[in-house]
């Protein structure tokens, strides 16, 4: 690459939330250490995402140019006011800009002059989002296009449960209807055949890339590992240490099932149980204030041996933490999975199937009597052998590291070879 290359060729990487940050840098930390093309990490939701301790690991790198999107703008502008509005209620927003024309008219003027100060300067490029189609990206992506660069959409997620209709509101599959809009990227990827058969009715075969999981490839866990503080607390010292983690309403889960399992397992002596909610969860508090509310027992049950966590802890620590795992249908289980770390997937808590349990019969956990025998027997036992590893490596083999275990190589020879194609 000649130097006048290197001064108009960039790659921008556009980053919202937790989910993306967790799935997406690992694919930056690949590209920033063996590709020498600047590239910009463009926060678009909230300024704290700049002091994530993911963030914080590519800083390292002299090619990484990292900013809030509203770092482009004086405060005053009227794209710091779109800025600072559009990303907090993107939702609400999107909904106007379809029936007000005026609103259309005002958001691409806006979004039109953010592009021009992001693509400042660059004529060769890639622009990379994570699975997200709202009304700027689409404008972006757009914008991107009609200068020649490729754009490509990268997981922020893997998939959970094997099953389609995942939510609570879910109850016919015209919802899969929304994975069409896919089809405004020039690629998108996939970590394994779960995710691809979301798209594939909608998207030209050629578009759809599987490269496996990159936020759970052993190249990334084992910097994961070496970045994270432990995790400690006192009251849990000579007891088994238990980790339930948790999703949001959104999800058909038996909550008062729950409150009861969490209360089932307290009832076992030399017990210490961390109640993880997930990342993404804005409002975590809330979901407990609201469990307590429709549960007031559970606020009896809050004692030394149990906590709950709403941020500031790192899941990764908790799993080094942890001798023994709880799920109700997060990825965050994989992790703990590769470290063969037992998970348990009580089935009966959701509507849903998990992957683990399709996978893992070890995880599966159809009952409460299995539920208690299980937990009885780590108590009695902390070490006892779990997993059987045929189940365990082709779980590994079909979801994570898909076709290989060189996964984060893969991502980075794509995105090259699309930059080749761009311009």
């Amino acid at each position: 690459m000649n130097k006048t290359d290197q001064t108009t060729t960039k790659a921008f990487f556009f980053l919202r939330h937790n989910n993306d940050i967790d799935h997406i840098t690992p694919v930056l930390y690949k590209w920033l250490s063996t590709e020498n093309i600047p590239t910009d990490i463009i926060i678009t939701t909230d300024r704290k995402h700049l002091e994530d301790y993911r963030i914080n690991y590519l800083k390292q790198y002299k090619n990484a140019n990292i900013y809030y999107i509203d770092d482009l703008f004086k405060k005053n502008s009227l794209e710091h006011f779109f800025i600072k509005y559009y990303f907090k209620y993107s939702t609400q927003a999107d909904n106007y800009i379809k029936k007000m024309n005026f609103a259309k008219k005002i958001s691409d003027k806006r979004i039109k002059k953010i592009a021009k100060k992001v693509f400042k300067g660059t004529n060769k490029g890639i622009v990379v989002f994570d699975w997200t189609y709202t009304y700027f990206v689409r404008q972006i992506v757009k914008i991107a296009q009609n200068k020649k660069f490729k754009t490509i959409s990268l997981p922020h997620g893997d998939a959970p449960y094997v099953n389609q209709l995942i939510t609570s509101n879910a109850m016919n599959y015209k919802f899969m209807d929304t994975h069409a809009s896919a089809d405004i990227f020039d690629y998108l990827v996939v970590p394994n055949h779960l995710c691809y058969k979301r798209y594939d009715k909608y998207l030209d075969k050629d578009k759809i890339k599987i490269l496996g999981s990159p936020r759970y490839s052993d190249e990334w866990m084992d910097i994961l590992l070496k970045m994270i503080q432990p995790y400690k607390v006192d009251e849990s010292k000579n007891k088994l240490k238990i980790v339930l983690f948790l999703r949001n309403m959104g999800y058909p889960i038996f909550w008062e099932e729950v409150v009861r399992s969490i209360k089932f397992i307290l009832q076992f002596p030399n017990v210490f149980l961390i109640v993880q909610h997930h990342p993404r969860n804005t409002r975590a508090e809330k979901l407990t204030k609201k469990l307590i509310k429709l549960f007031p027992e559970l606020e009896s049950i809050i004692d030394v041996n149990v906590k709950f966590n709403y941020k500031g802890v790192n899941s990764v620590s908790l799993l080094k933490w942890s001798d023994l795992v709880i799920d109700v249908g997060t990825s965050i289980t994989w992790d703990a999975i590769k470290q063969k770390i037992p998970v348990l997937m009580p089935e009966y808590l959701h509507a849903n199937y998990s992957t683990v349990a399709y996978y893992i019969k070890a995880s599966e956990i159809k009952h409460k009597d299995q539920f208690y025998e299980i937990i009885d027997s780590f108590v009695k036992n902390k070490k006892r052998k779990f997993y059987d590893e045929v189940d365990r490596q082709r779980f590994i083999k079909e979801i994570i590291d898909v076709p290989d275990k060189n996964i984060l190589e893969r991502y980075t020879k794509f995105l090259k070879s699309c930059l080749n194609e761009s311009g």
